[in-house]
């Protein structure tokens, strides 16, 4: 009977102390991949805002939607309205909404912005599924005159271009540089 007891003691302290070693591990592992954001920031001598960072998140709700009652918009997210305040897809739309690693400075003398959005989708509003986006905008004056590619628009003097996925900081460069080529092309005709 003692052994017994003994046993099932050391086996629920081996599974606590196996449970604490993997949240250890994940939240280390989380920080040391949340910090690329703001390295790459310094390195170019951009603004860094973590906003809703420190996310142990992977792209955790591309497909989630909730029910009714849990994405009623009680107040207004401050991250939302400084970073990602527009109506076109996938903003403007769903609950739960995050904005998290805001980069955002001039590169080829062009202001841009870039960041990760995520979002939940809403029954009530029939917003579809949520979703982890890659947002990439940059600063854009006029209003190009021809129809924008897929997952591209313009709002509120700002040429925005969204992807599925995290926001991968080895890409924002190639993305800034596209939209502006693109900008140029659609704009000049």
């Amino acid at each position: 009977m003692l052994v017994t007891t003994l046993l099932i003691i050391f086996f629920i302290v081996l599974i606590l102390s196996m449970t604490a070693l993997i949240v250890y591990f994940s939240i280390r592992y989380a920080k040391r991949e949340n910090s690329q954001y703001e390295q790459f920031a310094k390195e170019h001598g951009y603004y860094f805002d973590k906003a809703q960072g420190q996310l142990s998140y992977r792209e955790n709700s591309k497909s989630s939607q909730n029910g009714m009652l849990s994405n009623l918009k009680l107040f207004t997210n401050p991250f939302v309205e400084k970073y990602a305040n527009y109506r076109t897809y996938p903003f403007g739309r769903g609950g739960n909404i995050k904005v998290a690693y805001v980069i955002s400075g001039i590169h080829e003398n062009v202001k841009f912005r870039a960041f990760t959005y995520m979002l939940t989708g809403n029954v009530i509003e029939n917003s579809g599924k949520g979703g982890v986006f890659s947002i990439v905008m940059i600063q854009c004056d006029e209003q190009p005159l021809q129809s924008l590619p897929s997952s591209t628009f313009f709002e509120k003097e700002t040429l925005c271009q969204y992807l599925q996925g995290n926001l991968e900081v080895d890409r924002i460069h190639e993305r800034v540089e596209m939209l502006i080529e693109l900008k140029n092309s659609y704009i000049s005709g």
